[in-house]
């Protein structure tokens, strides 16, 4: 029996590794691409609202932020679909990518209020043009066959380089007030500057890619003319409302929380800027590694069960996470959190490019961006409404609900995903 073991196991990490060998030079060029954006992204998501706590906003207006941010993307998320079903997918992210790299910079060099919002609001319509070109790009550079091998690998290289920005998120500054006379508002600026100049650089093995047609595009365009509009190239319509709404629970549930994790653990956990670097970091790492196991899981159990299975089983640990101060002595908190982080993180986001593999076979190639905008749309204004009234409870002390808010939404997207896909494999020949 565990010879038999011993050999699936062989033949499992044979596939994975011939999946990853038949990947195209775009897909590996855009592997190094996410690499270089990560990072920084990684560092942007740990510095950023703690930058604005020590430049003396209120937790209020960093829910505002979110909130503003969160509204503009909505706004620009189905636009930029119609966009990115109609140009090079490559354009897409470059575009999205660089506009979203100077806005970053306009919001870290400024300490007027509307200028931070406003920045905020152009860097989302950029990223709304980078997140709705992505998976469809990623998709029509991967075969059926390896797919699923291509987005795990994509969100565990992502993943990795999120850590390394963390860890640097939370070491950096505290460094270079060590060796200059920079204060912590200046240092956290100037850590963050550092880091858009990677962000730049990862723009480079991105122009190195080479416009590229698959079959299946090239099949898709052949076929009837899209109607006039922006959503005119829906061919799936009651397939994408279930996708939607699925997503839409899960980003007003991860509203009132995700964006908020590090002024939760300054705030209500105690936890100093390092602290607080190492657990993001090794939030990462876990995910990482849930990432690129993500194609076992689904060999193993089947895509679809290992979604919502995993989904499923991540809700305590949000729980857990949100109740660790009442649960653990002040010396022992910050140790049970990002205990909780890590496996809350590492179970939920395994099915992450499961499920981003699957709505891609799902769908027509001709439709793929524009549901992205679709998903964005309606999640970017949930989560921007979550994340402020997120940020409004924990201004006031609410640091419990939150959680208890995100736990439920969750488990309720995870019920109506396992109801409505539980015993399905849908793929574009079916719809």
């Amino acid at each position: 029996m565990k010879q038999s073991q011993s050999s699936t196991d062989q033949t499992g990490l044979r596939g994975y590794a011939d999946a990853m060998a038949r990947f195209s030079r775009n897909a590996r060029l855009y592997l190094l691409h996410i690499f270089g954006m990560d990072v920084i992204h990684g560092t942007w998501e740990v510095v950023f609202n703690l930058y604005l706590l020590a430049a003396g906003f209120s937790i209020q207006f960093v829910g505002l932020r979110l909130l503003v941010q969160g509204i503009a993307g909505a706004l620009a998320a189905v636009p930029a679909g119609w966009l990115g079903d109609r140009i090079d997918r490559r354009w897409g992210f470059i575009i999205g990518d660089g506009g979203g790299a100077i806005f970053a910079i306009v919001q870290v060099s400024s300490l007027d209020e509307s200028v931070i919002l406003i920045g905020s609001a152009f860097a989302a319509m950029f990223g709304a043009l980078h997140r709705v070109t992505e998976a469809p790009f990623m998709a029509e550079n991967s075969e059926p066959s390896e797919r699923i091998h291509l987005f795990s690998v994509g969100e565990g290289v992502r993943t990795l380089a999120a850590m390394l920005g963390a860890l640097v998120a939370g070491f950096f500054p505290a460094w270079l007030q060590t060796v200059t006379s920079l204060n912590r508002l200046d240092a956290f600026r100037w850590a963050t500057y550092i880091g858009i100049l990677w962000w730049f650089a990862s723009l480079i093995p991105a122009l190195m890619m080479r416009p590229y047609v698959s079959a299946e595009v090239a099949e898709a365009r052949t076929e009837s003319p899209d109607r006039p509009g922006l959503l005119g190239n829906v061919r799936s319509p009651d397939l994408i409302k279930k996708f939607v709404m699925v997503g839409a629970l899960l980003s007003l549930g991860g509203g009132f929380v995700i964006r908020l994790t590090n002024v939760f653990l300054a705030e209500d956990g105690q936890a100093s800027e390092g602290e607080i670097g190492t657990i993001f970091a090794l939030g990462f790492l876990v995910l990482a590694v849930a990432a690129f196991a993500a194609p076992f899981a689904a060999e193993k159990l089947g895509p679809i069960r290992a979604i919502w299975l995993s989904r499923f089983a991540a809700i305590p640990f949000i729980l857990l996470l949100g109740f660790s101060p009442q649960l653990a002595t002040p010396e022992t908190v910050v140790s049970l959190a990002a205990v909780a982080f890590m496996l809350r993180t590492a179970l939920f986001n395994m099915s992450g490019p499961l499920y981003d593999a699957f709505t891609m076979d799902s769908l027509h190639p001709n439709e793929r961006a524009t549901f992205t905008g679709l998903s964005a749309l309606v999640g970017s204004a949930l989560a921007a409404g979550a994340g402020f009234f997120g940020a409004s409870l924990m201004d006031g002390g609410n640091f419990r609900l939150p959680f208890v808010v995100m736990a439920v939404l969750y488990a309720l997207s995870t019920y109506l995903f396992m109801r409505w896909f539980g015993s399905e494999q849908i793929g574009r020949a079916h719809v």
